[in-house]
């Protein structure tokens, strides 16, 4: 059986329509009522700190999992951007063409695989 692979700019599209539904999923679910609606309490004013401090983490878990979608969302806004200009799938280090392949997994990478490599081990003493 053959897999079929997916071109760059569908995958940049389609990874753009996931974000964005798993954007506004988390708005919908996850923020769409506030501290006491979750807690199932009608006032969080008389309330113990001690006996909230689970929907508070929870709260800031999920804060945090929505900054990460929001900074995905940016990634792949860019990355539509450089498309529309034309200088998408381009290494903006080395400025060599990126790997198809690395696109279809990652379609909103600004650098090649090698040049992502050296920023990850950072500067070499």
């Amino acid at each position: 059986m053959a897999v079929k692979k997916l071109d760059p700019a569908d995958a940049l599209a389609q990874k753009a329509n996931e974000a964005e539904h798993l954007r506004e999923f988390i708005d919908r679910t996850t923020f769409s009522g506030d501290q006491r609606e979750a807690a199932g309490e009608l006032s969080a004013v008389d309330q113990h700190p001690a006996d909230v401090a689970d929907v508070t983490m929870q709260r800031e878990v999920d804060y945090t999992i929505k900054a990460i979608v929001e900074e995905e969302v940016h990634h792949i806004q860019q990355a539509l951007k450089r498309q529309a200009e034309g200088r998408y799938g381009i290494c903006q280090d080395c400025e060599k063409e990126i790997d198809p392949e690395r696109l279809a997994v990652r379609p909103q990478a600004t650098l090649c695989i090698d040049c992502q490599r050296r920023m990850e081990e950072g500067p070499r003493r």
